[in-house]
């Protein structure tokens, strides 16, 4: 009896062995140091055209060329690599950090070039399952990618810090550092903003006679727009254009404020036409171009000129107050 128990012990004991080598952990092949630290920037990075959410920009720095590889990974096993932006916030994009220059987010990812089994550019964080008999390289290349996350772009130094960690299971991570990373943005593509000379513009409608509005004998009052746009030098005006928000019927015919109530007018709207006697849009898609002036040191100079007058809408013309407002959004970059 006694033998047979001790034969039963040795079994179990064999058997909890090759259980634990079944799931060993990965291991380096040519392990590369335990930290490394990142280049400098480009002293000056120079944008150009992009949609929102892509990349004006891109920097490509190389900080390792030792060939090192994961191996022996078993399935179960992990890689992969985290990152932390030092004092930069997310800009609401995937992987992308806010800067101080508006517009202008940064993107960090890492590739091993011309390396198919690390395919191509990735952006931590990120984690991969391993495979048995696969080899996982280690990268040797970042990329800074300069994203646009808005309408106006501004131009300006960026500064900023960066520590990723390389890991796989049961190894000590690889920290890649980024300290003081700074570069200078040159932006000739876009401008850093857009806006009225006036911030709200009253225009004086008078009192028109309901008899007026009905037989269409109203008179146009004109408003104008002068509209600054700053931090382009281009050498041709670059296209800005306007369109409008507000309640309405349809494109140029502005509803009054609380229509509908008792001391309201009815039967009548405020027609918007720009100088040539065309509706004015309310939709993105129909946005009009702004006339161009004049350049200022600071600035390109823009121009708009609009018309406003009462027009029959429908049914029994009845007197009242009868305001509106109208709101209107600059398009450009």
């Amino acid at each position: 009896m006694l033998f047979k128990k001790m034969l039963s012990t040795l079994i179990l004991v064999t058997t909890l062995a090759g259980t634990h080598s079944a799931f060993a952990a990965c291991s380096w092949w040519n392990r590369p140091p335990a930290k490394i630290t990142i280049p400098s920037l480009a002293g000056t990075t120079s944008l150009s055209p992009a949609p929102i959410g892509q990349a004006m920009a891109s920097q490509k720095i190389s900080f390792y060329s030792g060939n090192a590889e994961i191996e022996y990974c078993a399935t179960g096993d992990k890689w992969g690599m985290n990152l932390n932006v030092s004092g930069l916030e997310s800009a609401g994009l995937p992987n992308v950090y806010k800067t101080n220059v508006e517009g202008v987010g940064i993107r960090i990812g890492f590739d091993k070039p011309l390396s198919g089994n690390w395919g191509g550019v990735k952006y931590p964080p990120f984690e991969y399952q391993t495979y048995p008999n696969w080899i996982y390289p280690f990268p040797e290349q970042v990329t800074i990618d300069y994203i646009r996350t808005g309408t106006a772009v501004g131009k300006g130094p960026i500064s900023f810090n960066f520590s990723a960690q390389f890991q796989a299971t049961g190894l000590t991570p690889i920290n890649i550092v980024g300290t003081n990373l700074t570069t200078e943005v040159a932006n000739n593509i876009y401008f850093s903003a857009c806006e009225a000379q006036v911030k709200s513009l009253i225009v004086p409608m008078g009192k028109v006679a309901s008899a007026n509005i009905r037989n269409g004998d109203t008179q146009a009052q004109n408003f104008n727009l002068n509209v600054y746009c700053k931090g382009l030098r281009p050498t041709q005006p670059a296209p800005v254009k306007i369109y409008f928000e507000g309640a309405t019927t349809s494109d140029g015919l502005l509803k009054f404020n609380d229509a509908g109530q008792s001391h309201v007018a009815s039967g009548a709207a405020i027609e918007l036409t720009n100088g040539k006697g065309t509706r004015l849009p309310f939709t993105p898609s129909k946005a009009l171009n702004l006339d161009w002036q004049h350049s200022q040191p600071d600035a390109e100079v823009y121009h708009f000129s609009g018309q406003a007058r009462y027009v029959p809408s429908g049914g029994e013309v009845k007197a009242g107050k009868a305001d509106a407002v109208v709101s209107y959004v600059l398009v450009y970059n």
